[in-house]
């Protein structure tokens, strides 16, 4: 809608996006009350001029309205140039009252829309508007009583003294009871927000009384884990070797004790990727591009692979990857790691991390040949990568130029300890 959008437009920059700011109501009932009082003061002047009355004052009106829109837009600030318009007002209304009858002037009534309108834009000062009206339908009244058109006015309409009374009571009724409804709306708003800071405080201490919970629950699942199946599978591991000595005579079953001691001791090292993701730290994405570092320096030292790792825009805030996002990239980084050892024939790899406002980006990339893959043969690697990626939403990207360059985008959330 245009008149939403232009509101929009009007208010500080700190709260336009912002509907929990606490000033956000504040702003946005002074701007849109200025905004729809841009056409009225823009069109009505037309209609005075075509009864001859006096119209530039209006103009001049909406020339101050337009300040008062963009000292809001762009300093965040009303007070004063909605000081300047309320004062200013007061004059070009006065004007028109003065020529026209004084206090049985039409234009009195317009003394009662500018307090109502000053009131609801401004809640907190706008029953100044009540004072300032009675005491310019005292100035005017002393003005009518000093003039001769009083006595034959007076008799058509009544004395000016009950045109004043009038006034000041519609002024002081109207003005009085819509201030009230103000501030005890305002007093209401107040209660609720403060209701609601104590709701989220609760739930934020309640989260966070969680998170130790869980965090705790994680070391001592590793703890458990590794006590426990660590020792099986190395005792597995004892035993096979044992009964490979056994068998050194029967050929036939060696290559099962030799499988049985491959298979322990590969679910081993599987299973101290999985430890360290319990770890409460392998959410924090410098804290996973350290371990990702350190298994690629030892895997590719055993094949005489030059290593390299960089960080870029690290910055000092704490937000963390999603919970097993790190397992998932280690599997999907290990896995591009073999690759590369298979097929590539590089001497050569780097692993990068980009830090950005809400996501990391994991890069790893060697100097080697891309393998046209055989399309009568499944690729079980890459497809798994991807599986990954898919099934994790995580950023998916490959190039193929100078060597192979994979990017993986994993998002990263803030985190409150």
């Amino acid at each position: 809608m245009l008149f939403d959008k232009l509101v929009d437009y009007f208010l500080p920059a700190a709260i336009r996006r912002n509907k929990t700011h606490p000033r956000f109501e504040e702003f946005r009932v002074i701007v849109s009350s200025a905004v729809l009082a841009l056409p009225i003061l823009a069109v009505f002047p037309l209609f005075l001029l075509s009864l001859g009355k006096a119209y530039l004052g209006y103009y001049l009106n909406l020339a101050l309205v337009l300040c008062l829109l963009f000292s809001i837009r762009s300093y965040g600030h009303y007070r004063l140039p909605m000081s300047l318009l309320a004062v200013v007002t007061y004059f070009i209304i006065y004007d028109f009252i003065k020529d026209t009858g004084l206090i049985y002037s039409t234009h009195m009534g317009v003394m009662h829309v500018y307090l109502l309108a000053a009131i609801w834009t401004d809640k907190k000062w706008g029953w100044i508007a009540i004072i300032t009206n009675v005491l310019i339908f005292i100035i005017i009244y002393r003005q009518t009583i000093g003039m001769s058109v009083a006595g034959d006015a007076a008799t058509m309409l009544g004395s000016p003294l009950y045109a004043l009374i009038l006034h000041c009571f519609i002024t002081v009724f109207l003005g009085g009871l819509l201030a009230y409804e103000q501030m005890s709306q305002e007093k209401n708003r107040q209660k609720i927000r403060s209701l609601q800071d104590q709701k989220i405080s609760l739930l934020d201490e309640a989260v966070k009384q969680r998170t130790e919970q869980l965090s705790n629950m994680r070391q001592v699942m590793a703890a458990d884990f590794h006590d426990e199946t660590g020792n099986m599978l190395s005792a597995i591991t004892r035993q096979a070797a044992l009964l490979k000595l056994k068998l050194q005579d029967n050929h036939s079953a060696l290559p099962i004790a030799d499988s049985i001691i491959r298979n322990s001791n590969d679910l081993y090292a599987r299973s101290k990727d999985f430890l360290w993701n319990l770890n409460h730290n392998s959410d924090d994405p410098m804290e996973l591009f350290n371990y990702l570092t350190a298994h690629g320096q030892q895997f590719c030292n055993q094949f005489d692979i030059a290593f390299s790792s960089v960080a870029k825009n690290v910055v000092s805030e704490q937000k963390k990857l999603a919970p097993f996002a790190a397992l998932n990239l280690i599997f999907i980084f290990k896995e591009a790691m073999t690759n590369i050892t298979k097929h590539a024939d590089a001497n050569e790899v780097s692993i990068e991390m980009q830090y950005f406002d809400n996501k990391v980006i994991y890069i790893i990339q060697d100097n080697g040949r891309w393998k046209q893959a055989d399309a009568r043969q499944s690729h079980y690697g890459l497809m798994n990568i991807e599986r990954r990626c898919e099934k994790n939403a995580f950023g998916f990207r490959l190039f193929r130029e100078e060597g192979t360059r994979l990017e993986i985008t994993a998002p990263i959330y803030p985190f409150f300890s």
